[in-house]
């Protein structure tokens, strides 16, 4: 799924949910992330925001990890975020989010 910003989405229904996010994650693909993860939470499933391939996060996109975050924990869902060592994980750090969230430089099992 692409939105009209450029942002794609790719998601991998098993064992757990993994999303793959590419492109810029600002407003209008945070919301649409967001809406979309939604659904899979409160599925009870483990949900694994890939990020690695993203180039920039704004502050919404940090918002939106933050609330899906706070939803898994209340729906007894575990949410997952996959960083790489890139623009991702720069601005995770940058907002002092890397000890809240459940962030992994690496996908285990790939």
């Amino acid at each position: 799924m692409t939105n009209p910003q450029g942002c794609r989405l790719d998601i991998e229904v098993g064992e757990r949910t993994v999303v793959r996010l590419s492109g810029e994650l600002d407003t209008a693909d945070a919301r649409s992330a967001r809406k979309l993860l939604t659904a899979y939470i409160r599925a009870g499933t483990t949900i694994v925001v890939d990020l690695v391939a993203v180039t920039s996060v704004g502050p919404s996109g940090l918002a939106a990890l933050v609330d899906l975050h706070q939803l898994a924990r209340q729906q007894g869902s575990r949410l997952v975020v996959v960083t790489g060592n890139g623009p991702a994980q720069r601005a995770l750090e940058g907002a002092g989010l890397t000890g809240t969230l459940d962030v992994r430089a690496v996908l285990a099992g790939d």
